[in-house]
């Protein structure tokens, strides 16, 4: 599985999804070299793969990799990620595949295309908070991937973000927002690109080339959109500002590293994907509060206000409940040193420590001896928790291990010196729960 070199290979900057960011499928190259990859890589790729040229786009300039295929004879390898290696591009592959074999290169091309859109976007919204806002764009990272296999991500997963030097006001988003757009519908701007080897670059922006990039022997690519900008870029882009479709910039900011802010946004079909699951959404929430859209936001806060003051109420019930139970835990240990609490239904942990608190603050010191038991379940799911209160170390061992040979569920610790004993119960059916009540009442 030795490499041999076959013949040169094309440089990064120069690859032929580069030039041509729109082929998609029947790119034909030769293999030039196939490696074991080295220690374990995070897509489990065993070989990485060097092709003469490629329509396959290695990481880089804050966009993620291509992946697709190479095929040949009857074959089809996948290609889960393209890496850079200084001017190389390096195929993640599953196999090997000998050096010298014809190969047809096969992009996943809904991929490419939402990379294609998020990336000019981000160059259009860039260029506009920086020509008519003075704030450069500081740094950029692209949100989930839509590919052939996943056409839809989570919510958060829709948007990128732009680290500026501040945050933009809410009339700033908004100018934002429909100048960004208007050069998307109303006034769109071609896409070129210029390349420049090591003797004709001149003064142009190098300090964002990878310090393993050679640039005498690479090529410099800077990205033009129309008049408006012109900045180095080593990705893959649309040909003109229309193809990116849309974009939608979220209200919310978040602060980071200091005073900086991000700025989340979203373009092309990611946007049409996010309406329809908003609308969705907001269709759901419609019915569930039975109000308008614009209605939305007013019954949420009623509900909101409605669940705190049932919280403060349920509060205040598990205290009156909890002295009760504690109470009546004093008067059985006073004729038998024994008491348990069942409470089915609703016996969270919550109100067990409600009770175990009580009875230790007011009753504790009264006995020199005792035994308590404490057990709830809550029906909805089906689990239940369990506190063993006693001076003894040795008597809620045993109490625990009797629980524990019929609730085979029941996971817990504490109490080895006397104390509390507290555990959960993950399944708690309800032959678990007659179980447990018959010990108590008989055997405990």
């Amino acid at each position: 599985m030795s490499s041999v070199t076959i013949m040169k290979p094309t440089v990064v900057g120069a690859l032929a999804c580069q030039r041509n960011s729109f082929l998609f499928s029947g790119f034909k190259t030769e293999v030039i070299s196939c490696e074991p990859a080295k220690g374990k890589p995070k897509d489990s790729a065993r070989f990485l793969v060097e092709l003469q040229d490629t329509i396959l786009f290695p990481e880089g300039g804050g966009q993620p990799s291509d992946s697709g295929s190479l095929k040949y004879s009857d074959k089809s390898i996948s290609v889960s990620h393209v890496s850079r290696s200084g001017l190389h591009a390096k195929h993640h592959v599953g196999q090997f595949i000998d050096p010298g074999t014809q190969v047809e290169v096969v992009v996943d091309e809904v991929k490419r295309l939402d990379y294609m859109q998020q990336h000019t976007g981000q160059h259009l919204l860039s260029a506009i908070l920086e020509n008519d806002y003075n704030l450069d764009t500081l740094s950029w990272s692209m949100g989930g991937v839509i590919s052939d296999k996943k056409r839809t991500l989570e919510i958060s997963d829709y948007f990128n973000y732009i680290e500026l030097p501040r945050k933009l006001t809410s009339d700033e988003i908004n100018e934002v927002s429909i100048k960004v757009n208007e050069y998307v519908s109303m006034r769109p701007q071609s896409i070129s690109v210029v390349e420049r080897t090591a003797d004709s670059h001149g003064n142009v922006e190098t300090s964002k080339i990878p310090e393993d990039y050679d640039l005498e022997k690479g090529i410099l690519r800077t990205i033009h959109i129309g008049s408006l900008d012109a900045n180095p870029c080593c990705g893959t882009h649309l040909k003109s500002t229309n193809q990116v479709g849309s974009i939608l910039i979220s209200p919310n900011q978040t602060t980071a590293r200091g005073s900086n802010a991000r700025l989340y946004f979203m373009c092309g079909n990611r946007v049409l994907i996010y309406g329809m699951t908003a609308s969705k959404l907001l269709a759901v929430a419609k019915s569930s509060l039975s109000c308008s859209e614009a209605e939305i936001p007013e019954k949420i806060d009623r509900q909101k206000d409605t669940i705190q003051k049932a919280n403060k109420r349920e509060q205040f019930w598990i205290k009156e409940l909890a002295i009760y139970k504690a109470a009546e835990a004093k008067e059985s240990i006073e004729k038998s040193k024994k008491a348990y609490v069942l409470l089915d239904e609703f016996g969270t942990l919550e109100f067990l420590l409600q009770v175990f608190k009580e009875f230790t603050n007011k009753y504790k010191n009264s006995f020199s001896d005792y035994q308590l038991v404490l057990c709830g379940r809550e029906k909805v799911s089906e689990s239940g928790s369990m506190l063993i209160i006693s001076e003894s170390g040795d008597k809620i061992s045993s109490i625990a291990d009797k629980l524990g040979t019929i609730l085979p569920t029941l996971k817990g610790g504490g109490g080895k010196k006397g104390g509390k004993w507290q555990g959960k119960i993950v399944k708690f059916t309800n032959s678990d729960w007659r179980a447990v009540e018959n010990y108590l009442e008989h055997d405990f």
